[in-house]
C-alpha cells in the first residue's frame, strides 16, 4: 500500500474495517465468520455493522486489499482442518479414541455449544433448567463461562446452591448419554430464547417509536410504563436515546450540548463512531475547538470499546438532562418526507 492509502486506513478503527469486511461478504459468509467469535466480539462488531453508512468504494477496496495482503503474508501451508483429522484419526485409532484426542486438541464440542447460551437472559435460562435433574443442571453450569454461570445460579432456588456447587466441583468426563441430554436441553433453551428475543426487541423498538411520535404527554406515558415494569421502561428509554441520533440534530442543538460535555469525554465518545456522524459533530464546533478535539482523539490511540460506549452513554445522559430542563428539544427519530 502507498503512504496515502496507509494514512486512510489509519482513520478507520479495526472494528470498522472488520465490519466493512463482514458486510461485503454477505449474510452467509459473515455468519460463518461470526460463529468463530465470542459473544462480546460479536456484539461489538454487530453494533458497528449496524451503524455503517455512506461507505466510500475506495475505503472498502482498501480494506479488502489489506485483507488479501495479510493473507498472502501468511505461510503457504494451512493447518489441518478438524474434518481432515477426524477422517485420518478414525482410520488410525477408531471412532472413540479419535474423538477423545480431537476433543483434547480442539476443545469439547459440547462446551462450544453451551457457550451459545451466553446470549440467553439468566432469568430465562434458570427457569428452563430448573425442572431438570441437578446433575444435568451442574453439567450445564460447569460448561458456561463463570460469569454467566454465576448469574444463572443466583436465580435458581437458594436451597439447591450447595448441591450444585459440589456436583460442579466433581465433574470430570461426560458419557455420551449425558451429552445427548445436554444437547437437547441447550436446543430447547435456545429455541425459547429466540422466540422471546425476537418479540421483545421488536416490541421495545415499537414502543420507543410510538413515544417519540406521540404529541401528548410522553412523560406521563413513561411513568405509567414504569409502574407496570421498571426494567422494560428502562429498555424503552435506551432505545429512544442513542448516540447516533445526534446526527439528526441541528447545529444549534449540538453546539448547546457539546459545550456542556467535557472534552475528554467527547474525545472518547468519538472513537470508532461512523465517519459521517463524527464529521457532523465536528462541524458544529468552533474551528479551533474542533482541531483541538481531533488532536485529542488521535492522541488517545486504541481504546477499549467499553470505554468509548461509556463515554457515549454519558453524552446522552447530559443530552437527556438538558432536554428535560427545557434547554432544547432533541429529534429522537427521522420523520419521513415527501416531495
Amino acid at each position: 500500500m502507498s503512504a496515502n492509502e496507509l494514512a486512510k486506513m489509519s482513520d478507520l478503527s479495526g472494528l470498522e474495517q472488520s465490519a466493512m469486511l463482514l458486510v461485503s461478504m454477505g449474510s452467509e459468509g459473515a455468519a460463518k465468520v461470526l460463529a468463530h467469535m465470542n459473544s462480546q466480539h460479536v456484539q461489538h462488531v454487530s453494533q458497528v455493522m449496524a451503524r455503517l453508512s455512506n461507505v466510500k468504494q475506495e475505503d472498502a477496496e482498501l480494506v479488502l486489499q489489506r485483507l488479501f495482503e495479510d493473507y498472502r503474508s501468511q505461510a503457504g501451508i494451512a493447518r489441518a482442518s478438524r474434518s481432515y483429522l477426524q477422517r485420518t484419526l478414525d482410520s488410525a485409532l477408531g471412532d472413540q479414541l479419535a474423538k477423545g484426542l480431537l476433543d483434547s486438541i480442539y476443545g469439547d464440542e459440547v462446551k462450544t455449544l453451551v457457550q451459545r447460551l451466553e446470549w440467553v437472559e439468566p432469568q430465562l435460562l434458570a427457569r428452563q433448567i430448573a425442572p431438570e435433574h441437578p446433575q444435568l443442571q451442574a453439567v450445564l453450569l460447569g460448561l458456561l463461562p463463570p460469569e454467566a454461570a454465576s448469574q444463572v445460579l443466583q436465580r435458581l432456588p437458594v436451597a439447591s446452591h450447595d448441591e450444585l456447587l459440589v456436583r460442579i466441583a466433581q465433574l470430570s468426563e461426560l458419557d455420551r448419554g449425558v451429552i445427548e441430554e445436554l444437547k437437547q436441553l441447550v436446543d430447547r433453551c435456545l429455541l425459547v430464547a429466540n422466540e422471546r428475543s425476537h418479540t421483545r426487541v421488536t416490541g421495545v423498538s415499537q414502543v420507543a417509536g410510538i413515544l417519540n411520535r406521540f404529541e401528548g404527554d410522553r412523560g406521563q406515558l413513561m411513568e405509567m410504563l414504569k409502574l407496570h415494569d421498571d426494567r422494560l421502561a428502562a429498555e424503552v428509554e435506551l432505545n429512544m436515546f442513542d448516540f447516533i441520533i445526534l446526527g439528526r440534530q441541528s447545529d444549534e442543538v449540538l453546539q448547546s450540548l457539546l459545550q456542556e460535555v467535557p472534552q475528554e469525554t467527547l474525545a472518547l465518545a468519538l472513537k470508532g463512531v461512523d465517519l459521517e456522524l463524527k464529521r457532523k459533530l465536528m462541524e458544529a464546533l468552533p474551528k479551533r475547538m474542533a482541531q483541538s478535539l481531533e488532536t485529542q482523539v488521535m492522541a488517545l490511540g486504541q481504546v477499549p470499546l467499553s470505554r468509548a460506549e461509556s463515554a457515549r452513554t454519558e453524552v446522552m445522559q447530559i443530552a437527556r438532562q438538558m432536554m428535560e430542563a427545557g434547554e432544547f428539544e432533541l429529534q429522537l427519530y427521522e420523520e419521513q418526507v415527501v416531495e
